[in-house]
């Protein structure tokens, strides 16, 4: 169990939120301003905001089992975090050409990836999204990044452990019905 308790704040009568520290995501863009805008030149330093139950539950204290998700999930970002770039840097090419920029807005916008190192110019995680739902004693959770290539949209990743449930825009993270049906269809 962490050392630290993190102290959870109920958010405009909407959810709970906390912050922490995610080593995996310090050097890439700093993307804790508005809906995952930069917020800073430097890169990041790994602090996060996290949001519990951003759809689907009410305003009262988080209980025990909701205060022990986010703690599994701050425990093991490592191993959440090299799952997810790993899938990232797998569907990148798929969202390359879902964008279809011309080569000179590729180049600077969405330039080809190797390795996690390269997606540090261009993304950033903004926040992640615990989901009350769980399958397995493992919550999921949603992966919300600000990214070079859509402002408006940003970058969205579900994930189930160190499983990748799926990669969309940013409401990708942040949708209760997605990991209500994958926790529904995991469980046939």
């Amino acid at each position: 169990m962490l050392d630290i308790k993190p102290e959870f704040v109920l958010e405009g009568d909407f959810y709970w939120t906390t912050s922490a520290v995610f080593p995996s995501w310090n050097g890439f863009q700093s993307r804790l301003g508005t809906y995952g805008s930069q917020d800073q030149a430097e890169p990041s330093d790994g602090k996060v905001r996290i949001v519990f139950a951003p759809q689907g539950r009410g305003i009262e204290p988080l209980s025990a089992s909701e205060i022990a998700s986010v703690f599994w999930v701050i425990e093991n970002e490592a191993l959440i975090s090299e799952a997810l770039i790993s899938s990232l840097v797998k569907k990148y090419p798929v969202l390359q050409k879902q964008y279809g920029f011309s080569d000179d807005e590729e180049a600077k916008l969405m330039p080809d990836v190797k390795s996690a190192d390269d997606f540090r110019s261009l993304i950033g995680l903004s926040s992640v999204n615990i989901h009350q739902v769980q399958k397995d004693g493992t919550p999921y959770a949603g992966f919300e990044f600000g990214c070079a290539w859509d402002d408006e949209h940003g970058l969205g990743v579900l994930m189930h452990g160190t499983r990748t449930v799926e990669i969309g825009g940013a409401d990708t993270a942040i949708l209760l019905w997605i990991a209500e049906e994958d926790a529904r269809t995991q469980e046939r």
